[in-house]
């Protein structure tokens, strides 16, 4: 089926300069919004992108902008942001889309669609969970890592044509693409996965793998993921295994890369604590179940972060959980 070449593409942090590089590559029209201090570097010095596949960074030249012109309006758009910030990108998506427009979120975390949802308008919203991975060298370089795999799954429509539009485009672009009958599961498991090891490298400094193999680390790991479960809906089935075997398979994939919640914290930039173990504490209370260890790690993330408090402090503290 014909694809509409015109995308509006939020976020060109690491995976959206990616995403751009493979998109342009194919001959799309892609628009960007990113923030103006991006916006401004990016205009001048372009947008240089190293896929899995280029022995050195292509330079694209690239469309960026921190607010749409007015005469701007897509039928498709990708969000690549930090998943917090969905809250205050709706209100300018109202303005920038059209009424059926298609929205693609490759982005983390629990419950991230609901501020699109809650408009009840005709948007077709589509959650993607994949383990592509990508660094950023620069406000303008990233490279990518991995390509891993990448499951699409429908929040809100059972329109066939849609999903296809969506894993054709997906396709297209390189990436290895599987419609998921059950996204709420990759959903969740991929969740456990990032409350996992995200904070925990965040807090230490450590790389992915590091923090794997250390047993005190590790045995952290496994009591999030037991508070997880107990949390996640039951008609999911998730199991224990399944879930320790994710984080492993994607940590042997990473074992010398920062998560993007270190690179967040080493930029000063806020992380997405609140709708990844934020978001657990939240579904815990409201069911009346005790998750003591994602407590502790929100509330170091958020003391290091809002109050900035001293790493090593955050480490010894850490270390009290036991």
């Amino acid at each position: 089926m014909k694809q509409d070449k015109s995308i509006l593409l939020i976020g060109l942090g690491a995976i959206g300069s990616v995403l751009f590089s493979r998109l342009i590559r194919e001959d799309y029209k892609v628009v960007c919004v990113t923030s103006l201090k991006s916006t401004k570097l990016i205009r001048k010095k372009g947008i240089r992108v190293q896929l899995t596949s280029d022995v050195s960074p292509q330079l694209h030249n690239c469309e960026v902008y921190t607010e749409i012109p007015e005469n701007y309006i897509f039928n498709k758009c990708i969000i690549s942001t930090k998943s917090w910030i969905n809250e205050i990108l709706v209100d300018d998506l109202k303005k920038w889309l059209t009424q059926d427009a298609s929205l693609i979120l490759f982005q983390n975390g629990l419950n991230i669609e609901q501020p699109f949802l809650d408009l009840q308008n005709n948007w077709k919203i589509t959650r993607i969970i994949t383990s592509l991975a990508a660094l950023r060298e620069e406000k303008n370089h990233a490279i990518e890592a991995s390509i891993g795999d990448t499951f699409v799954g429908s929040m809100n429509y059972e329109d066939k044509e849609e999903i296809e539009k969506v894993i054709e485009l997906l396709s297209e672009i390189g990436l290895s693409v599987e419609e998921s009958d059950d996204i709420q599961k990759h959903i969740w498991l991929k969740t456990i996965t990032n409350s996992s090891i995200g904070p925990l490298s965040a807090i230490t400094g450590l790389l992915n793998g590091d923090v794997f193999k250390d047993p005190f680390l590790n045995k952290i790991i496994r009591s999030l993921i037991e508070e997880v479960l107990l949390v996640a809906p039951e008609e999911l089935g998730l199991e224990y295994d399944d879930a320790y075997k994710l984080i492993e398979r994607i940590v042997k994939q990473t074992a010398t890369h920062k998560t993007s919640m270190l690179q967040d914290i080493e930029i000063e930039a806020k992380t997405e604590i609140s709708t990844l173990n934020g978001e657990i504490t939240k579904i815990a209370e409201d069911k009346g179940i005790a998750v003591p260890v994602n407590n502790k790690l929100v509330e170091l993330i958020t003391k290091i972060t809002v109050d900035n408090f001293p790493k090593e402090l955050a480490v010894l503290e850490l270390k009290s959980i036991y």
